[in-house]
Parts: structure tokens; C-alpha cells; sequence
């Protein structure tokens, strides 16, 4: 409870509240599940997050997109634990990042996206716990197909099944939103 309340607090400040509020935390699954942010963001801002991946080597990812997505195609910015053990990003039709960095089961990731529709562009900080942020991602392109998008107004938690079923999803809490500093 005191964690919502601080997240009600910080988006008082900035934002008005959540349309339809994300009850913490939120758990991806195999599939897709989105939620309506305050309003639908048109210009910068930043999205941040606590991430905790509830297996090793998955294939989940928490992004935005401009509506309820079908497919990954649909979400624009997307920040992913991958089945090879480290965190990247989406960067127009591939996945890369600017430094390696790996995870672990039940550990938490505190996630900042920083995003600008007008450039159609993003960039990903990711602090382990108790270590200093790490500049994963500078720039990246929207997802190839989300270059026209207009306004982003869902956040989106997804999880895929691998050649041996699904691994497992991430949990994610702690969710502020922001114009982009």
C-alpha cells in the first residue's frame, strides 16, 4: 500500500492519475497485457519502473504502444529480459543494447525509458539493485512499423513461449510517469 501511495503522490505532481489503475505489482504472462496510461503522451516523457524477472533465461518485456497491441509488432519502445540472460532493447527491427548487461531470477531492475514521439526515438537506463544505472540503450528507433505512430498511450507487459514452453514472466512495480526532463 505505501508503495501505491507514493506512486499516486509523484503522479499528482505531474500527471493526473492513472485512468484505469495498474494494481501492483503486475506479472506478464505468456501473451499480452496492457494498461491505459494517464492520458495518451504526444510529445517527451519517461516511464520508469521496477523490473524483477521471476526466472532466468525468459522472454518477456514491458513496453508502450500507441493501443492494445495483438502482436510485438504493435508495441513501439520495448525493453526485454531475453532467453540469453541479459536486458536489451528494441531498436527499429532489432534487438541490441549499448552495454552488456546480464540478470537475475528475483532480482530488481529499476527501468527508466525515456521517449520522444516527436523523434520517434527512446533511450533505456537500467540500475541493478544497489548498483549505479547503466546506460543500456541512447536513441534507439521505434519498433520498424511504429514510425507514424501519433500518441503512445498503453504501458504492456509480455511474455513469450520458447522451444521448451514458457520460462517464466517479471514482475513489475513501482511505476511513475513523467514529461521527459
Amino acid at each position: 500500500m505505501k508503495s501505491l501511495l507514493g506512486f499516486a503522490c509523484a503522479l499528482a505532481l505531474s500527471l493526473p492519475a492513472w485512468a484505469a489503475p495498474i494494481p501492483e505489482p503486475q506479472e506478464s504472462a505468456q501473451g499480452f497485457k496492457s494498461f491505459d496510461l494517464p492520458e495518451a503522451q504526444k510529445g517527451s516523457f519517461e516511464i520508469a519502473f521496477d523490473a524483477m524477472p521471476l526466472a532466468d533465461n525468459i522472454d518477456c518485456f514491458t513496453g508502450v504502444a500507441a493501443d492494445t497491441p495483438r502482436r510485438a509488432a504493435d508495441v513501439a519502445a520495448i525493453v526485454r529480459f531475453n532467453d540469453g540472460g541479459t536486458i536489451d532493447v528494441r531498436n527499429g527491427a532489432i534487438f541490441a543494447a549499448d552495454q552488456k548487461l546480464g540478470y537475475s531470477a528475483n532480482k530488481v531492475y529499476r527501468v527508466r525509458m525515456v521517449i520522444d514521439l516527436a523523434k520517434k526515438t527512446y533511450s533505456v537506463f537500467v540500475a541493478p539493485a544497489g548498483g549505479a544505472e547503466v546506460a543500456l540503450a541512447k536513441d534507439y528507433a521505434f519498433r520498424s512499423g511504429q514510425g507514424s505512430v501519433q500518441s503512445l498511450a498503453k504501458l504492456v507487459l509480455a511474455g513469450y513461449k520458447g522451444d521448451f514452453g514458457f520460462a517464466g514472466g517479471h514482475r513489475v512495480s513501482g511505476i511513475s510517469l513523467k514529461p521527459a526532463p
